[in-house]
């Protein structure tokens, strides 16, 4: 399983972003995608790219606007949640 370590999964999907995008990871730190000029089918492609990376489905209605919005989107699916039958 990834490891819940926040500065790990940020360089992950730092990485991410840079194969996509060719942002480098030194931008990504302190801009948010829009002040980057990504446009929706551009953070589209970072979302599946993600999702096939952590095997995690993000819901539409996720706001992600920064890198910090992903990991903290990941890091929330990463710990199990056990499921509790209701009777």
């Amino acid at each position: 399983m990834h490891p819940n370590n926040y500065s790990s999964i940020y360089q992950e999907v730092a990485q991410l972003i840079y194969a996509q995008k060719g942002i480098r990871v030194s931008r990504l730190l302190t801009k948010s995608f829009d002040q980057l000029g990504l446009d929706l089918v551009d953070l589209i492609d970072i979302i599946l790219a993600v999702e096939k990376k952590y095997k995690i489905t993000i819901p539409d209605e996720v706001p992600l606007n920064s890198v910090n919005d992903f990991v903290y989107f990941i890091l929330g699916k990463s710990v199990p949640n056990p499921v509790v039958a209701q009777v």
